[in-house]
C-alpha cells in the first residue's frame, strides 16, 4: 500500500474537520471522525518533520563552487534570535 502524500492527507484532514464543523453528525461519528482527524494530523506533522530534515541549503563559497549543507532550523532560528533589531 503507498503512502499517501501531504496533500492528499492533509486534504482528507481539512474535509474531516468541515464534517465536524458542520456538527450533523451522531456521537459516535463524531468521535470516529475526531480520531480519524488526529491520525491525519499527526500523519502530516509527521511529513512535515521529515520533509525539514531533507531541506537543504545552496552556499555559494568563496572559490565560485557550490556545496549542499543541511538546512539547521534551531540554528537558524538561534540566529534570528541573536541578531540586533533595526530600528527603520
Amino acid at each position: 500500500m503507498k503512502k499517501p502524500n501531504f496533500e492528499t492527507s492533509l486534504k482528507e484532514l481539512e474535509e474531516i474537520v468541515e464534517q465536524l464543523e458542520r456538527g450533523e453528525l451522531s456521537l459516535d461519528q463524531t468521535l470516529a471522525k475526531y480520531e480519524s482527524g488526529i491520525k491525519m494530523y499527526a500523519q502530516c506533522h509527521k511529513i512535515l518533520e521529515n520533509t525539514e530534515k531533507k531541506i537543504a541549503i545552496l552556499v555559494k563559497k568563496t572559490s565560485g563552487e557550490t556545496s549542499v549543507e543541511e538546512y539547521n532550523l534551531e540554528k537558524t532560528h538561534e540566529e534570528n534570535q541573536n541578531r540586533p533589531e533595526s530600528n527603520d
